[in-house]
């Protein structure tokens, strides 16, 4: 081989080169961004959640000041007024099985 063609078999293998370290800058560069991506949908998602977290402890907190009977009581005043369950349920933060269940021992002793 002559020097010629040496040095067109090295300047190939350094075009070659230059090109595989680009594409692989190219690639690193996409993957920085779609982790940077993941990272702000999981901190979106950490803090939507730890604003649920908070709300539920407001709920907890705010139920566990009505003792058991003011809040049958209250289920009761608010039927009779002619409310719907589901305005009950909203207003009060109960869950509707219960808001059931205190209605329908509230007609069974209503019939004694």
């Amino acid at each position: 081989m002559g020097k010629e063609e040496l040095q067109f078999i090295f300047s190939l293998f350094s075009f070659v080169g230059v090109i595989g370290i680009l594409f692989y800058l190219i690639v690193a560069k996409a993957n920085a961004d779609e982790q940077r991506e993941k990272i702000e949908m999981l901190e979106l998602k950490n803090s939507s959640l730890q604003d649920y977290i908070y709300k539920l402890d407001e709920q907890i907190e705010s139920n566990k000041t009505l003792s058991e009977s003011d809040i049958k009581q209250q289920i009761i005043e608010m039927y009779e007024e002619g409310k719907e369950v589901m305005v009950i349920e909203n207003t009060l933060n109960i869950p509707r099985a219960k808001i059931e269940m205190v209605i329908k021992f509230y007609k069974l002793q209503k019939e004694r």
